[in-house]
C-alpha cells in the first residue's frame, strides 16, 4: 500500500510539474497582455495592477491584426480541408483497394512526416515564384498541405485498418459504389479520427510561421507573421505582442475545448463500433 501510494504521489507530482509548465507561460502572456508598460517592466514581478485594454485596442487598429486574423483563418481553413480531404481517401485508397506494394505506399508517405518541414522551404519557394503566386494565399495553403498531408494519411490509415471488411463488403453487396460505401458507411466510423486531423491540422496552419513569412506579402500575412512584426530592431512592444498572442491562442482553445471528446478518440483509440 505505501509503495502504491508513493507511487501515485509521484505522478501526480510529475502531472502537476507538467501542468504548471503548461500553463504558467500562457498566463504570463496572458497578464502581460493588459498591463501598461510600465507595469511590464517592473521587477519584480507585479502580480496585481489595473488591467488595461489599451494593448488589445493598439494591436487591431495599428497593427492591421485583424486582416492578420482573416488570412490565418483562411489559410487554415482551406489547407486543413485540403490534407484530410485528400490524405482519407488516400488512405482509403491504399487499404481498400488492394494496390500493389501498398504497404511500401504507405512507408513513403511516412518519409514526408520525418523529413523537416523546412527542408521544403527553398523548393516551394522556387515553385510559387515560377509560377507566379508568391505573395498570395496559394503559397501557404500548398506549404501547409504539404506538411499535414503525410500525417493525416498515416493517422487514417490505422483506424481504416481497424474497420471489419465485413461492412465495406456488405455495402457493396447492396449496390453501393467504393465511394458510397466509403462515404456512408466507413466515413462515419472512422470521424473521430478525422476530427482529430483536422484540428492538428489546423493547429500546425495557425500556428505556423516559416512558410507563411516567405510565401507572403503585406497583404497576406498570417497571425505569426503580424505577432513578429511587433519585435524590433531595438525592443520588443510586450503590450501588443502578447495581446495578439493572447486572441491568436484563444480559436484553437476553445475548438479544441468542445469537441475535446472527438480529440482524444482520434488520438488514441481505434474507430470500431458495434
Amino acid at each position: 500500500m505505501l509503495r502504491r501510494s508513493a507511487r501515485n504521489g509521484f505522478k501526480g507530482i510529475l502531472l502537476l510539474a507538467f501542468a504548471l509548465w503548461t500553463v504558467i507561460p500562457i498566463w504570463m502572456v496572458v497578464m502581460t497582455s493588459f498591463k501598461t508598460q510600465k507595469d511590464t517592466f517592473t521587477v519584480p514581478v507585479k502580480w496585481f495592477f489595473h488591467p488595461t485594454l489599451d494593448n488589445y485596442s493598439k494591436a487591431f487598429s495599428n497593427g492591421d491584426f485583424g486582416r492578420y486574423f482573416g488570412n490565418s483563418a483562411l489559410v487554415a481553413v482551406i489547407s486543413s480541408a485540403l490534407a484530410v480531404g485528400l490524405g482519407t481517401l488516400c488512405a482509403y485508397g491504399l487499404t481498400s483497394f488492394g494496390m500493389k506494394r501498398s504497404g511500401a505506399l504507405m512507408n513513403f508517405f511516412m518519409l514526408g512526416k520525418l523529413v523537416p518541414a523546412v527542408t521544403m522551404l527553398l523548393p516551394m519557394f522556387v515553385l510559387i515564384n515560377e509560377v507566379g503566386l508568391l505573395g498570395s494565399y496559394v503559397g501557404p495553403v500548398l506549404a501547409h498541405t504539404a506538411v499535414n498531408l503525410p500525417f493525416v494519411v498515416w493517422l487514417a490509415i490505422s483506424f481504416l485498418k481497424d474497420v471489419p471488411r465485413e461492412l465495406e463488403q456488405s455495402a457493396l453487396i447492396d449496390g453501393c459504389t467504393k465511394m458510397q460505401a466509403f462515404r456512408k458507411i466507413i466515413f462515419p466510423i472512422i470521424l473521430p479520427g478525422v476530427t482529430a486531423a483536422a484540428i492538428l491540422s489546423m493547429q500546425y496552419s495557425w500556428n505556423e510561421l516559416v512558410f507563411a513569412l516567405q510565401l507572403t506579402n503585406m497583404d497576406t500575412y498570417t497571425l505569426p507573421v503580424g505577432i513578429s512584426r511587433f519585435v524590433g530592431s531595438v525592443s520588443v512592444d510586450w503590450g501588443k505582442s502578447s495581446a495578439a498572442a493572447t486572441v491568436t491562442m484563444m480559436p484553437i482553445i476553445v475548438v479544441g475545448f468542445f469537441i475535446q471528446k472527438y480529440l482524444a478518440e482520434g488520438t488514441t483509440g481505434g474507430a470500431v463500433k458495434g
